[in-house]
């Protein structure tokens, strides 16, 4: 089941090229799409609880962009030129991307993990680079090496962790395995283990963004499809995070506990502030929507080094939080730029008058600014909280400046777009398909803001508890 599941997502955009007519291979990829959706969910069952919490959120998502693309599908004037460009090619690099990401998630040992993080990284690279521009083509570049040497420095504290298990007498079989590694952690050699679990720590940390290894980032994400945008910055990067979880999961059980915790710290901190300060000089909504992602990244990286029960709810949940509230800036950004060629922020004004997609974007603006009635408020919170309790203050300080400093750029950016007179292209007809799921996604940001009040928080908050990281 496991199997079909991380294939489907793939099998399905192939098979959806068959087909001749338009219409029919619209409505085959919805109905793929919908059917590998549902698989990841059965398949589920039989991980553990945090590889589901990520399945859910992956199989969501990835199913929300693909719809949405069959209403706006990205155009590329020199997709003749460039056989990557082309429409079925897009939706097959997107399915090859969900599946990615399900290997990632739903892989029980590192070497699975790493093998779906890389398959992602030779996925997007040809949907960053989608338009066939200069500056696409650039960002593409900068993505594929980057994320490469990132990635390949996590190789590198792979196989030293699997050699020290195997010193000390673990199966072949089940080195590499977090759960078997979790437990014979003390047995272990402390100054391989350290050096492996940091160059671990530094490698998938590349992946999600994080200072000093985050420039791929903005230009990445703000050269790609809107939808494309988004799965990276809700998903891509939130898988990232979730290999940081597993990796400190081991952590936590050796003497590297401490260093792993303080490197957290370190590049969180980093993370938040610098993001939150060249968000202030960003003229382009998606470049700073892409800085908005490395802060939060940031945000959750410092509660995982808080090392403390509340530490890691406040990570998962903003990570599910920030997930949602940025799948839906992006969405709707997207709708906007279909509509008026530009995502220049001196260029957009009139939004929340325009049209409903401006109202979803300025809703996600006032969910990323940290503000009620969203969730990433309460995960806000409760980062500061676990700051508070485990007595970071250093952190604390450098995480309030750089969400002040990021709360002011979303502020203006908000005003800016939201003043003046509407653009006219907005009186034309809006795609329906487009603006439901958006709509969709906002109302799912909505309702998470219930989840510490409900069952679904509870299970988050065991789910941390079952990591094992205290």
């Amino acid at each position: 089941m496991i199997v079909l599941a991380v294939v489907a997502p793939l099998l399905g955009a192939l098979a959806a090229t068959i087909f001749g007519s338009r219409d029919l291979r619209r409505f085959t990829r919805i109905v793929f799409a919908l059917l590998a959706a549902l698989l990841a969910t059965l398949a589920a069952a039989q991980l553990d609880h945090l590889s589901a919490i990520f399945v859910y959120i992956v199989s969501g998502l990835s199913l929300i962009a693909t719809v949405f693309s069959t209403s706006i599908v990205p155009t590329n004037a020199k997709a003749s030129e460039l056989r990557w460009s082309s429409k079925p090619v897009y939706f097959i690099l997107l399915g090859a991307f969900w599946s990615s990401m399900l290997l990632a998630v739903m892989s029980n040992t590192f070497i699975g993990l790493w093998a779906g993080i890389s398959a992602t990284t030779l996925a997007t690279t040809f949907l960053v680079g989608f338009s066939g521009g200069k500056a696409a083509l650039e960002a593409a570049w900068k993505y594929l090496i980057l994320c490469s040497f990132g990635i390949g420095i996590a190789l590198i504290g792979i196989l030293l962790l699997g050699r020290t298990a195997l010193d000390a007498g673990i199966s072949p079989n089940d080195a590499l395995a977090w759960h078997v590694l979790a437990s014979h952690a003390p047995t272990f050699s402390p100054p391989l283990t350290r050096v492996a679990l940091v160059l671990m720590l530094v490698g998938f940390a590349t992946k999600a963004g994080l200072v000093p290894m985050h420039s791929w980032l903005p230009d990445a994400h703000s050269k790609a499809p809107s939808p494309v945008s988004a799965v990276l910055s809700g998903l891509l990067v939130s898988c990232a995070l979730y290999a940081l979880i597993r990796v400190q999961s081991v952590a936590a059980a050796s003497d590297a506990a401490h260093l792993v915790n303080a490197t957290l710290l370190l590049i969180g901190s980093a993370s938040v502030l610098l993001a939150g300060t060249l968000m202030l000089a960003q003229r382009d909504v998606k470049r700073l929507l892409a800085y908005s992602t490395v802060e939060h990244a940031g945000l959750v990286a410092i509660a995982l080094g808080c090392a403390s029960p509340v530490g890691y709810f406040a990570a998962l949940y903003h990570i599910l939080n920030h997930a949602l509230t940025k799948t839906m800036a992006f969405l709707s950004v997207g709708i906007i730029a279909h509509k008026t060629g530009t995502t220049q922020i001196g260029e957009l004004q009139g939004l929340w008058r325009g049209s409903t997609s401006g109202k979803l974007f300025i809703a996600a603006l006032v969910g990323l600014a940290g503000l009620p009635p969203f969730g990433l408020f309460f995960s806000e919170l409760l980062i500061v909280t676990a700051c508070v309790g485990a007595r970071q203050w250093a952190a604390l300080a450098v995480a309030l400046v750089g969400m002040l400093v990021a709360f002011a750029a979303l502020c203006r950016l908000a005003i800016a777009t939201e003043s003046g007179s509407a653009p006219k292209t907005f009186d034309a007809r809006l795609p329906r398909i487009a603006l439901s799921v958006t709509s969709v996604v906002g109302l799912a940001a909505l309702f998470l803001a219930l989840a510490p009040f409900l069952q679904f928080g509870r299970t988050i908050f065991h789910v941390a508890a079952l990591l094992g990281l205290y």
